[in-house]
């Protein structure tokens, strides 16, 4: 469930999607709104779906009181209905992916049906199995200098990826104190594969051959439509968020978080992965 970890940290403020203005959400009152947040994956051991009741914009969202536990909720694929069972220790409803095994390039539809009546849909398609990423890199000085190779147009349509280092063996010495560490990567890493860079994406771990030995993990996610708007309008409006204030207002309107949940809001999205390790030294 790590990558999920990834996505998360994105998608936090999603659970209290109603107290943000910059949410549509269909002119729905607040006591019939309800927000709900599952991202799928054939990597996943588990998949979850998280739902919660919305709130007034004048009201204290608490987590605790926002949980909806008695709903019902199904996934479907090809004519097969699973049944997801609410799971306190997460607050999510979940079911084993070897039961209803996720799989690349086949539809599935969400269906949450709260106790008072209220019926939510949507769906996605995973995306196909992604090729691996080809990461070439040269050193400099005790750096590690690399670049990735964007993937095809014609298996990926929107992707991101992430970088960690692994297998780290390094023994501080004097003068030289400081491990390998990864450079710090500006702006969004969500990307249209029709509208990327015509540069190579390009970065670097600093002190990489001061260890003894090193490793660069990367994670390529290929991302359906519904998970990369929905991440990528939320992005949008963290960075309009952070550049708007009292004293510096914003020229720029805010737009609407995505959301494809039908009769409520949020987002039930897929993606699918590759993983590439690197060894260094």
């Amino acid at each position: 469930m790590k990558q999920l970890q990834y996505f998360f940290g994105l998608m936090a403020s999603l659970w209290f999607a109603s107290c943000d203005s910059g949410v549509e959400t269909e002119r729905i009152s607040p006591d019939n709104l309800v927000a709900v947040s599952s991202l799928i994956s054939p990597q996943d051991s588990v998949v979850r779906v998280y739902v919660y009741q919305g709130k007034a914009l004048d009201e204290l969202a608490r987590s605790d009181a926002a949980i909806i536990s008695d709903a019902q909720v199904t996934i479907e694929e090809g004519g097969i209905l699973h049944s997801l069972v609410f799971d306190a220790k997460t607050n999510s409803y979940s079911i084993s992916n070897q039961e209803i095994k996720i799989a690349a390039s086949k539809r599935y539809n969400l269906q949450v049906t709260t106790k008072p009546g209220l019926v939510l849909k949507a769906a996605c398609i995973v995306p196909p199995n992604p090729d691996m990423l080809l990461i070439k890199g040269w050193q400099e000085g005790n750096d590690y200098v690399f670049n990735l190779d964007w993937p095809t147009l014609d298996k990926v349509t929107f992707f991101t990826f992430r970088f960690e280092l692994t297998d780290v063996i390094f023994k501080p010495q004097l003068g030289a104190s400081s491990g390998p560490s990864l450079g710090f990567i500006t702006g969004s890493n969500l990307f249209n594969n029709k509208d990327r860079p015509n540069k190579l994406f390009e970065s670097k771990i600093s002190n990489a051959f001061r260890a003894e030995k090193v490793a660069l993990k990367t994670t390529f996610y290929s991302l359906e439509s519904n998970a990369f708007n929905y991440l990528k309008t939320k992005d949008d409006a963290y960075s309009w968020s952070a550049n708007t204030s009292g004293l510096i207002p914003n020229l720029r309107e805010p737009q609407p978080v995505f959301s494809n949940i039908q009769g409520g809001v949020g987002i039930f999205g897929a993606y699918n992965q590759a993983i590439t390790v690197t060894s260094i030294k």
